[in-house]
């Protein structure tokens, strides 16, 4: 469940782990910097560094968030909190809070709220998906086969429940004709599927289906009451890392996902919901949210749009995905305008996820990428017209557009055979190939490419490349 822009990402598996709370001791102190403060104290630690401390006002949309210091000590800064009442919550993995607790803050003074911590009564609901993956037992290539479940619930449902093998594998069967803006919240069916790396046997998916379920049936509750595995919790924060403010804002619906979210000049965040027809627009001063309603291209196809993009005029750019096409928002009128694939381009495995509008005005042109065929394409604004590029058939892109006009694939890794990686190649507009790492490293402009070959890199040249398409180890 995605619903809040929480430093403009989104933060409701956070949130989902904090605890309404009352502390016992109020009291009021003169200061002119905080509105609130107090420490958190436990009695299995004492006073507790790393915790986070949340206020909300009563009736607002907006929550902020400080981190208690090695003291235990937290602090809301005045400028952060004005006059009124507030419920507090914390996170702490592994405690809860005693009792309820909601206090009054008035200005120009601090107001004082002692925290008492004491031991969780259900640790699992708080464990976030990465520490429910550290504590699953396995090995790296099973833990990586259900990565991927995240995309649409947390991995608690699954860990929570009580199906054996076979009801497993028509589960995974099944959750295999969603696509990824799919969750439980707003339930999306797969149409088609992509194409451009051809479709894997039935035999195959079915047996991969079935390894899926072997593996699920260790981690959940299929065989008992209780999990046969301890819990592995990742530390609080410490030193420098508790010297934070964030503030998380709700968002007008539950099913609103945010995939990406930019920030214009006037410090206005804008967001598209990864499964609605919705553009969004935050203003972190007051929390108002406004909604605009993308136009619908394909009735029968899932809606929702991924990457949100800046034009050189502040305009926000979309990329629609299994609507095929991209959008174009204008500030100023407040207006869309929609350009689709032709249809002998715009099948229902169409998925038109990224878009790059940032320097178009050079020669008018706006680089897309279709996951569901592994190809690049360009849009002329002016005529609609689209041209396709279709250099390697794997591993799919992701296209971004540098200022020399330059069409790269975005940095990418992934595992193979024995947990050996492999990079991924770089599109250059002129023909030319990079290579590049994949930590980010900066770019090794060259002539070359990288092929992997069992978890090496070979270099070989781009003439090669063209002729022999590279493919990803594992």
């Amino acid at each position: 469940m995605r619903i809040r822009v929480f430093l403009f990402s989104v933060s409701l598996a956070v949130a989902a782990s904090f605890t309404p709370t009352k502390a016992k001791t109020l009291r009021a102190e003169t200061s002119s910097s905080v509105a609130l403060t107090g420490q958190v104290t436990s009695a299995e630690e004492g006073p507790m560094e790393g915790v986070i401390v949340s206020a909300k006002k009563a009736g607002s949309t907006i929550t902020v968030s400080v981190v208690s210091d090695d003291q235990g000590r937290y602090r809301f800064p005045a400028a952060k909190l004005e006059p009124g009442a507030y419920s507090l919550r914390i996170r702490a993995v592994g405690y809860d809070m005693e009792g309820p607790h909601e206090v009054e803050i008035a200005k120009g003074t601090a107001t004082t709220a002692d925290l008492k911590l004491t031991k969780a009564r259900d640790l699992a609901a708080q464990l976030s998906n990465s520490e429910w993956l550290a504590s699953f037992p396995g090995t790296d290539q099973q833990k990586a086969s259900i990565r991927n479940c995240t995309h649409c619930h947390t991995l608690e449902r699954i860990a929570r429940s009580r199906y054996d093998v076979d009801k497993l594998t028509a589960v995974v069967q099944r959750m295999s004709t969603y696509p990824q803006l799919s969750f439980p919240l707003m339930v999306q069916k797969l149409v088609a599927a992509r194409i451009g790396g051809g479709e894997d046997p039935l035999e195959q998916r079915m047996a991969g289906w079935r390894r899926q379920a072997q593996y699920l049936s260790t981690i959940n509750l299929s065989e008992g009451p209780d999990w046969s595995y301890s819990f592995k919790t990742l530390p609080r924060p410490k030193g420098r890392a508790t010297k934070v403010v964030y503030t998380e804002y709700d968002l007008p619906q539950k099913t609103r996902q945010p995939h990406d979210v930019i920030v214009d000049s006037q410090g206005l965040a804008w967001y598209a919901s990864f499964g609605e027809m919705i553009l969004g627009k935050l203003d972190p001063k007051t929390g108002k949210v406004t909604d605009y309603q993308v136009p619908r291209l394909k009735a029968n196809l899932p809606t929702g749009s991924l990457a949100v993009r800046f034009d050189e005029d502040e305009n926000i750019w979309l990329g629609m995905q299994f609507q095929g096409g991209v959008a174009k928002f204008d500030k100023k009128t407040e207006k869309f305008q929609t350009w689709s694939l032709p249809p002998e381009l715009n099948g229902d495995h169409v998925q038109i996820n990224q878009v790059s509008p940032e320097h178009h005005k050079v020669d008018g042109k706006v680089w897309l990428q279709d996951a569901g065929t592994y190809t690049v394409l360009r849009l002329d604004e002016k005529s609609g017209k689209f041209e396709v590029f279709e250099p390697f058939r794997i591993p799919r892109p992701n296209i971004s557009c540098e200022p020399d006009r330059n069409v790269r694939y975005e940095n990418r890794t992934f595992p193979g055979v024995d947990g050996a990686y492999c990079r991924i190649l770089a599109l250059r507009r002129d023909g030319r190939q990079e290579r590049r790492s994949m930590v980010g490293r900066r770019v090794q402009r060259s002539r070359i490419a990288a092929e992997c070959e069992n978890g090496r890199d070979r270099r070989v040249s781009a003439s090669k490349i063209h002729k022999h398409p590279p493919r990803i180890c594992g």
